[in-house]
């Protein structure tokens, strides 16, 4: 009677095992993928990355800004007519305090400014397209370990319906492995979800749809940098391009103050004009007059424009400063959470990853023995389960340190 019970429950767990097969081989359908390093990622971002396109158009406007400033006054044509005499004049307005020179040079500046922010918008798209792949990269190794862990419990189910058969493990031991391994198989099919969104967000940084996915080449496993502070602090007062922004920002106030003295100057207006009467080609009466006019600036007496643009000087040199300040407390905090990363991934290559597996190992050992249930190879499958997530994610977590640090001292020299 008991060996019957065992066949039929053996017929069901079968039939379990035959649904995880199937899935399992369905993992691989998915959309065609192409492999991409590291390089050629970035390179494609700086390029087609929809995002920094447009705001490479804010050059291109500052730039035809500084052309249109360019331009003169234009000229006045007047005409008046009456029964006897018509007169004809031209008029035009010279502007004094070199107006227009002030103008230019404001643009020009305003056009500087805008290349700076686009070389540091372009900086932080590359820390975050960088912090992307890296993701894309630790979704891929996660992914691996699920299904790692999915095929070590499906063979260990596998291995429990043969020792039920055969009157070694009770009933619930063997249901317990193959309930295990479809959890393990739904984990897979969720991280694959994760890994899968990854790579569409790597298309989308990279301009592209989502029609062909791009899986990142390279792994984290060979970066280690050593950094003394010092130097990283003064790199990054000679290469942050914000401090540069903050700079160019401050000639911007000066420009701006400089061009509110020069439109306080009057413009002088200066006109010619010709009278004649409507009869005959040479009528007798006819005139020519010639003219001046100075307006009269009473408003000039209010200077509050001026100190105005004075004030946004001194604010701009206040906010310069500031800038060094922050560009220093970011360059530490950044150093300091490297260096933490760095100590976290040693303590776990120095024998933390070696452990989980090998007590893993030995609760399978004691439980294929007969020494201990299927409970204790669970907990010690899913605590190895546990401490590899853990670890890529700190490797991760490393790497994305190592971007931050870079990022923060306005170098680059990052390589998977």
């Amino acid at each position: 009677m008991k060996k019957n019970i065992r066949y039929n429950v053996l017929l069901l767990l079968l039939v379990v095992e035959v649904a995880l097969i199937p899935a399992f081989a369905q993992m691989a359908e998915v959309k065609p993928a192409q492999s991409i390093s590291f390089e050629e990622y970035l390179n494609r971002v700086g390029k087609n990355n929809l995002s920094y396109l447009a705001e490479k158009l804010n050059v291109s406007i500052a730039d035809a800004e500084v052309v249109a400033r360019k331009i003169f006054p234009d000229p006045e044509l007047e005409f008046e007519a009456g029964n006897e005499t018509f007169s004809l004049g031209v008029s035009y307005s010279l502007e004094l305090g070199n107006k227009r020179g002030a103008r230019i040079k404001l643009a020009r500046t305003q056009a500087e400014l805008e290349r700076l922010v686009l070389q540091q918008g372009f900086q932080d798209l590359r820390a975050e397209a960088a912090d992307l792949f890296l993701d894309a990269i630790l979704q891929r190794n996660l992914l691996e370990v699920q299904k790692s862990s999915y095929e070590y419990m499906y063979q260990l189910s596998q291995s429990d319906s043969l020792r039920y058969v055969s009157g070694e493990i009770t009933e619930n031991d063997v249901r317990q492995s193959k309930l295990e391994a479809l959890t393990l198989l739904n984990a897979v099919y969720s991280q694959e979800a994760v890994y899968h969104s990854a790579l569409i967000q790597l298309n989308k940084h990279m301009g592209m749809a989502a029609d062909t996915l791009h899986v990142p080449l390279g792994n984290w496993e060979k970066l280690s940098r050593d950094f003394a502070l010092s130097d990283l602090v003064e790199a990054g007062l000679n290469n942050r391009i914000d401090l540069l922004v903050a700079q160019k920002s401050t000639e911007l106030t000066t420009g701006e103050y400089k061009l509110t003295k020069a439109e306080r100057k009057p413009d002088i207006g200066v006109s010619v004009s010709y009278e004649r009467d409507w009869k005959g080609f040479l009528p007798p009466a006819r005139s020519t007059t010639a003219g001046v006019s100075i307006p009269l600036t009473f408003s000039n007496i209010n200077k509050g424009a001026v100190k105005a643009a004075k004030f946004r000087i001194a604010q701009s040199e206040i906010m310069e400063r500031d800038m060094e300040l922050q560009i220093q407390a970011e360059i530490a905090q950044a150093w300091f959470y490297y260096e933490a990363e760095k100590k976290k991934v040693a303590q776990y290559r120095a024998g933390v990853l070696e452990d989980s597996q090998k007590v893993l190992n030995g609760m399978v050992y004691k439980y294929k023995r007969g020494e201990t249930s299927i409970l204790d190879v669970l907990v010690a499958q899913r605590t190895y389960n546990e401490v590899q997530q853990e670890y890529l994610e700190t490797m991760k977590g490393y790497a994305a340190s190592l971007v931050a640090l870079e990022k923060a001292c306005g170098i680059w020299d990052i390589r998977f």
